[in-house]
């Protein structure tokens, strides 16, 4: 060929290559789907921003996303958080991992009596119940013990989570969701009250508090109406005083009518050391037990008597309470564990931080700007984006433990944070969603199995003025709803 052809010949051939690319560039970006119309619309109809709005859509078996949006921007998750302590105490710790309570004494008991102190050691259980606390009594009563001469000694030193104000969130102290954590804890901390009509011989509406700590005040000032248990005729309030102080007051008002059922609620208040020793003592008396002294906090000696021990429910068990319902002080004493068994006891949030940290590396994930504070996300200061929080998710659905973790998220319009939720759609039980709630703050992140059959990590993150307040949620709707027709 003639060489002055031979440039004119590679610039029709460049053209052409440049012309195939055109021609075939929505192909090789047609798998990530643009922000749908119904999405628009409705941000449009709650006013919403699409600046504000992350997104992370991507099928289980594929390496590529459906849809994103902003998803390298950082934001605050709010309680969808708890899906990284899920993962990493599954990964970490194990799905079986139990928490044992151990009780010791200054001495084996003779004659039935205990000379000196008892002590419980706990180890961070997320759940330990007044019912577990009644199984470590019936154990001590099975060993013949009927009196303990000394203190009952509370050891918390397995966890250190450092000085906390539990009103410095939104200024309410006595909210179970604002619980601080604690290596000894009795029923999350919360203190429950009943409230019920009289029985036929009483004359005013009956209030009970759990534990009957006499260092709790209780002003009953219920009144009783008769009539359908609704509306005014059933609106009982309970106010806390001084509910971060070791003589807190429950001042009960409000109405109850004859026609209602009993009802209990749940709320913190007082020292958490009181109620577990005034739950020791009343459980023990039934069992015909008695303790001379009063509580204090130390440690257990290194030559104590060991007595008896109580094995919390498994991390799946737990997992499933914490996710369902979105407990907070669950996924902080599991927060703390992770810290306290990778870094050494006692667990502390540096720990804990520094052990998740370490095993984001591990997996060889990079995410810059993440943030996890206490691992629940009762924060303001956690960050994630939605591609890691994809990234997360696309992990565990290949980890063996997946089915643990799905269990535990809650089900559109089936249960949990999610059963009112989509219950007229025909997505309703098709995703399995972590949901996530703060002042500003509207997240969800899970997985959904769509109509075509495929199952993909769904994860949208809004922060926004008010968005918490039902907008938020209609605009998550609508994108599972459109994923469900058409992923």
């Amino acid at each position: 060929m003639p060489r002055v052809f031979q440039p004119f010949l590679r610039l029709i051939v460049m053209c052409a290559l440049a012309c195939s690319l055109v021609i075939f560039a929505p192909a090789l970006y047609a798998a990530e789907a643009a922000i749908p119309t119904s999405v628009l619309d409705a941000l449009k109809k709650q006013k919403l921003n699409l600046d504000d709005l992350g997104i992370w859509v991507q099928a289980v078996d594929s390496n590529k996303p459906l849809l994103t949006h902003l998803p390298d921007d950082l934001f605050n998750p709010a309680s969808v958080m708890k899906l990284v302590t899920s993962v990493v105490a599954l990964d970490v710790l194990g799905s079986n991992y139990q928490w044992p309570t151990r009780v010791y004494a200054d001495a084996l008991p003779v004659n039935g009596v205990i000379r000196g102190n008892l002590y419980i050691k706990g180890v961070g259980d997320p759940w330990f119940r007044s019912e577990d606390l009644w199984d470590l009594i019936r154990q001590i009563h099975d060993l013949g013990i009927q009196q303990i001469t000394g203190k009952l000694v509370l050891d918390n030193s397995y966890f250190d989570p450092g000085p906390a104000d539990p009103s410095e969130f939104d200024g309410h102290p006595e909210r179970v969701y604002n619980a601080l954590p604690q290596a000894l804890l009795l029923d999350n901390r919360a203190t429950r009250v009943l409230i019920a009509p009289p029985d036929q011989a009483g004359k005013g509406p009956i209030v009970k508090a759990w534990p009957p700590n006499q260092n709790l005040t209780v002003n009953n000032d219920i009144k009783l109406n008769k009539g359908d248990c609704s509306g005014k005729n059933n609106q009982p309030a309970i106010a806390v005083l001084n509910s971060d102080t070791n003589t807190p007051t429950l001042n009960i008002t409000g109405t109850i009518s004859t026609e209602c059922q009993p009802d209990q609620y749940y709320l913190v208040a007082g020292n958490a050391n009181d109620a577990f020793y005034a739950a020791f003592v009343h459980l023990f008396a039934q069992q015909g037990g008695k303790i001379d002294g009063s509580w204090s906090e130390g440690l257990v000696p290194k030559n104590a008597v060991f007595l008896a021990q109580h094995n919390s429910e498994n991390l799946t068990q737990y997992l499933y309470l914490q996710n369902k319902w979105s407990n907070n002080l669950m996924a902080r004493q599991i927060f703390l564990t992770i810290g306290a068994e990778l870094e050494g006891a006692p667990g502390t949030l540096l720990k804990s931080k520094m052990a998740i940290d370490g095993w984001l590396k591990r997996q060889g994930f990079n995410w810059p700007g993440f943030d996890i504070e206490n691992g629940s996300g009762l924060s303001r200061k956690d960050r994630i984006s939605p591609r890691e929080m994809g990234q997360l998710l696309r992990y565990a659905w290949d980890s063996p433990t997946m089915p643990e973790l799905m269990a535990s998220l809650p089900i559109a319009g089936i249960d949990g944070t999610m059963r009112k939720r989509m219950k007229g759609e025909a997505a309703r039980g098709m995703i399995h969603l972590k949901t996530g709630t703060l002042r500003d703050v509207r997240a969800g992140a899970g997985y959904i199995l769509t109509e075509s059959g495929r199952r993909y990590v769904v994860v949208i993150l809004q922060n926004e003025p008010n968005v918490q307040n039902g907008g938020g949620s209609r605009v998550q709707d609508a994108i599972l709803d459109w994923l469900y027709t058409n992923g």
